[in-house]
């Protein structure tokens, strides 16, 4: 049973708009917000996060943004990142950061779902091994069962 409001990393927009391997249980949670059943909420820096993604898999500008308008689709509500929000993730990153450690965008969604006392949704590794030191409450997508495809899904 998921929580009537959570919040998502970078993960459930690549792996569902891409349908890589983990799709299936992140649809669970897309399907859900169309019905309404759940509020999902995502840092304001999530549209960074995926930018530099694509950006530095050399992926053009014109799909890039064609990959952010697909995003709209998905109903979720952005976050403003504030200067404390901030502050807590470059600490949060100088604790846990660096190689397969935690991502720097990371700690921004880490520090966010702090911020907000919001459950993070994830497949990150790192962050659901390390939930407890992170002081964060954390929803491992592989945990969900898979439902079926929305109409809306492409």
């Amino acid at each position: 049973m998921l929580p009537s409001t959570l919040l998502a990393d970078a993960d459930l927009f690549i792996s569902y708009l891409t349908g890589d391997v983990l799709e299936p249980l992140f649809a669970t949670v897309v399907n859900e917000t169309r019905t309404g059943s759940v509020e999902l909420l995502v840092s304001s820096e999530v549209y960074d996060d995926i930018i530099t993604a694509l950006r530095s898999q050399s992926i053009p500008i014109s799909r890039v943004m064609e990959f952010v308008s697909d995003m709209r689709k998905i109903p979720h509500r952005a976050l403003p990142v504030t200067a404390d929000i901030s502050t807590d993730a470059l600490r949060i990153y100088q604790e846990h950061g660096g190689p397969r450690r935690l991502h720097y965008f990371d700690s921004y969604h880490v520090a966010t779902a702090r911020n907000y006392g919001a459950s993070l949704l994830t497949s990150d590794k790192y962050v659901i091994r390390n939930a407890g030191r992170l002081r964060i409450d954390v929803i491992d997508v592989r945990n969900l069962k898979p439902t079926g495809r929305t109409e809306e899904h492409s």
